[in-house]
């Protein structure tokens, strides 16, 4: 039988026509399948991940009392903020895939001693083309709010 075949000609061919040779060729298409998949869905994580390492450098520039934390057991990002040797509170940007593994989640976690509590919320995109502008705009958000708190409760005196 002729390599190359199609999904349904490999079929037919195995188990109408009983070819061998097809089930092997099957196997072979779906592992190729995955790594084109997983190759895909790692391009949409890293551009996530880009727009964090972006707003990471802003963030620290601008509040020399942040910490970007290196080593997380997630994929993402996570700021301390520090006043007087304390740790005040923390943001976090986590990037994963859905518990259906049909898409993508961006979770924002957040806490401010004195200001409020740990506040979470997300934001889900299909696997495929995430909207880099959605994540933008999600982040950004998260952090205004955060660093407005920020601000009213431990930033400096104009």
């Amino acid at each position: 039988m002729a390599s190359g075949r199609g999904e349904f000609t490999r079929k037919f061919d195995r188990d109408i026509l009983g070819d061998a040779t097809a089930e092997e060729e099957e196997r072979v298409a779906q592992e190729e399948a995955l790594k084109a998949e997983d190759s895909a869905l790692e391009e949409e994580f890293q551009k996530i991940l880009a727009v964090l390492d972006y707003r990471a450098k802003w963030l620290t520039r601008r509040f020399p009392e942040c910490k970007n934390v290196d080593k997380l057991d997630f994929r993402g990002r996570k700021f301390e903020f520090s006043q007087g040797g304390q740790l005040r509170g923390t943001i976090q940007f986590q990037t994963r895939l859905t518990e259906s593994l049909q898409g993508i989640t961006v979770e924002s976690t957040m806490d401010l001693e004195g200001a409020f509590p740990r506040r979470h919320d997300y934001v889900n995109f299909p696997k495929e083309r995430v909207q880099i502008d959605r994540v933008k705009r999600f982040v950004e958000t998260k952090l205004m709010q955060f660093a407005a708190d920020w601000q009213d409760r431990y930033g400096t005196p104009t």
